[in-house]
């Protein structure tokens, strides 16, 4: 069986046209390999609706089981290489290791907030607690023993639309599910007792979803500085003198040799996609601007948007219009009201499509009603495809990729742009484009002590919880400036060096 994961990795395979089932989410595709589609991307993929309702997944309570966890040791830098992580680099490596020693010490419970801007940072994560961390604080000399390990909280519908394997997996590594859009009481319960008392830290993304954006800090969700002072108030109960630390992580990819050679060519494919004339020629940052123009165009005739005023003046689709008609679209379509917030809407959307996609029911179904369920799980599927074009809009700007744009950024842009593209036509977030080898960097921010906020907490809830918040996204702003920094005098250097 030809998986997604060998057409995104092979330049040239040769096989008959072919149908590939899939998850809900991740939807059927048909592969017709040719050995004529220039250079880098020989293969042509088309997504196929789902028409099949599933039965509903049920996971099982979350356990930790440590041979299994012990085992992650062994296998993490295979599995870093398979997803095309190269060896990490820890910048200020002493906030991280020195918050998880207080943690292991019994001095301090620890929350790991991650930026979530890529789509597999929990897996980069992960790299970080089974190999990069112990090997940041050898490199201090400071011994953290037996495992290092993190508790992740998930969104509840992440086993829907990644493999059968994750969904195996989470629940046996003491990963934790929460529901996004109604009070999970349950979630909420384990996690706040994890805080408290877990084996180790926990570690989640506090913006709630992938922004697309490393280098900048959109809202973040009021969830995780419940959590911290939910912690500070059992312990304070309980008569416990340890601390709550909120640790910010910022994560970056630096990209080698390989995507300086291929990002022509994965340009190359999106032109010819979109019917524009190949512009080998121009700049990258503009060919990949022209082609995000482009696609915004297309959906704006499609959705019957105006434009407005873009990049140095000249015109284009209004991308917040464009964001609203998608989502307005996919509300009708499964009849879901309008309420809330962007990332609200998108939530109640995805929930109604996928109460259609997933049916417990599915088997005890008369034949005529089976017929019917899968009718609307096809209603469902292309709301979803509505969906997934408005999340990507939302963060795929043409003005955010200017001439003098960093390398790194670039690629990270560009991929989005290929999102957008590949969203269009009806894939999602597990078919991102993953052909570039890169180097995880993570940078640690300054630590977050959650004491001052409890005290304040005990006076007005909602007072402390804002302000808590803006102090977590206030640090996450901070590890972006320095990353920056970083960034920018290696530059220097390197530019004094050629």
């Amino acid at each position: 069986m030809i998986s997604p994961f060998d057409v995104e990795k092979s330049r040239v395979l040769y096989y008959p046209s072919r149908r590939v089932c899939a998850s809900a989410a991740f939807p059927a595709i048909e592969l017709r390999f040719t050995s004529g589609a220039g250079p880098g991307y020989t293969y042509r993929v088309k997504y196929l609706p789902q028409t099949e309702p599933f039965g509903d997944l049920e996971l099982p309570e979350p356990r930790l089981e440590r041979p299994l966890i012990s085992c992650i040791d062994l296998v993490i830098q295979p599995i870093a290489r398979r997803l095309g992580f190269g060896e990490p680099v820890v910048l200020s490596p002493e906030r991280l290791v020195g918050a998880y020693r207080d943690f292991a010490d019994g001095k301090a419970r620890l929350i790991v907030g991650f930026r979530h801007a890529y789509g597999d940072d929990p897996q980069a994560v992960a790299y970080l607690f089974h190999h990069a961390l112990k090997k940041a604080a050898k490199s201090l000399r400071v011994p953290l023993r037996g495992i290092t390990h993190a508790h992740f909280v998930y969104g509840a519908e992440v086993p829907r639309w990644s493999s059968a394997f994750v969904g195996w997996l989470l629940p046996r590594v003491g990963a934790v599910p929460i529901n996004h859009l109604k009070m999970d009481a349950r979630g909420m319960t384990r996690v706040r007792k994890l805080v408290t008392d877990g084996p180790f830290p926990l570690a989640l993304a506090p913006e709630g979803h992938v922004t697309h954006d490393s280098e900048s800090v959109g809202e973040l969700e009021t969830g995780t500085a419940r959590f911290a002072l939910w912690a500070c108030e059992d312990l304070a109960r309980a008569g416990r003198a340890e601390r709550v630390v909120y640790l910010p992580l910022s994560l970056h990819y630096r990209f080698g040799k390989d995507a300086r050679r291929e990002l022509p060519s994965v340009l190359a494919e999106l032109e010819r996609l979109i019917g524009l004339d190949r512009s080998e020629g121009m700049p990258l940052p503009a060919r990949a601007r022209r082609v995000a123009v482009a696609c915004m165009d297309m959906l704006a005739a499609h959705y019957g948007v105006g434009r407005g005023t873009g990049q140095d003046g000249a015109m284009m689709p209004d991308r917040e219009a464009l964001v609203d008609a998608a989502l307005s679209r996919a509300e009708g379509m499964l009849s879901v009201a309008r309420a809330g917030n962007q990332m609200e809407r998108v939530y109640h959307v995805r929930n109604a499509a996928w109460a259609m996609i997933f049916r417990g029911e599915v088997a005890s179904m008369p034949p005529l009603a089976r017929e019917i369920a899968s009718r609307s799980c096809g209603e469902a599927w292309y709301a979803m495809r509505h969906l997934e074009t408005a999340q990507i809009l939302s963060q795929v700007d043409p003005r955010d990729i200017p001439d003098d744009i960093p390398f790194d950024l670039l690629v990270e842009r560009a991929l989005n742009v290929h999102d957008l593209v590949e969203r269009v036509r009806g894939g999602t977030l597990r078919n991102r484009l993953n052909r570039f080898r890169k180097t995880p960097v993570y940078l640690p921010g300054e630590p977050i002590d959650m004491g001052p906020y409890y005290e304040r907490y005990k006076l007005d809830r909602k007072a402390s919880l804002e302000e808590a918040t803006a102090a977590m996204r206030a640090r996450f702003v901070d590890c972006v400036a320095e990353y920056r920094a970083t960034r920018d005098t290696a530059a220097g250097v390197e530019a004094r060096r050629g």
